[in-house]
């Protein structure tokens, strides 16, 4: 994630096996959510290390 980004929510370091559709599952947050929270961020290329905003968005039904 980008220094001059700010995250309205808190970030995440990506470990292995890590996705942004399981991230969405295990942060009820949808992908189009943790996409557009991350600009920035190479969504085909995650590495571990790579930190990423998880927003904070009520989840819709």
């Amino acid at each position: 994630m980008a220094s001059s980004c700010k995250c309205i929510g808190f970030t995440h370091t990506i470990e292995k096996g890590d996705t942004l559709y399981l991230l969405g599952k295990k942060y009820q947050v949808r992908v189009s959510a943790l996409i557009f929270a991350n600009p920035y961020v190479d969504i085909y290329n995650l590495q571990v290390g790579d930190q990423i905003c998880i927003p904070k968005f009520r989840q819709l039904s």
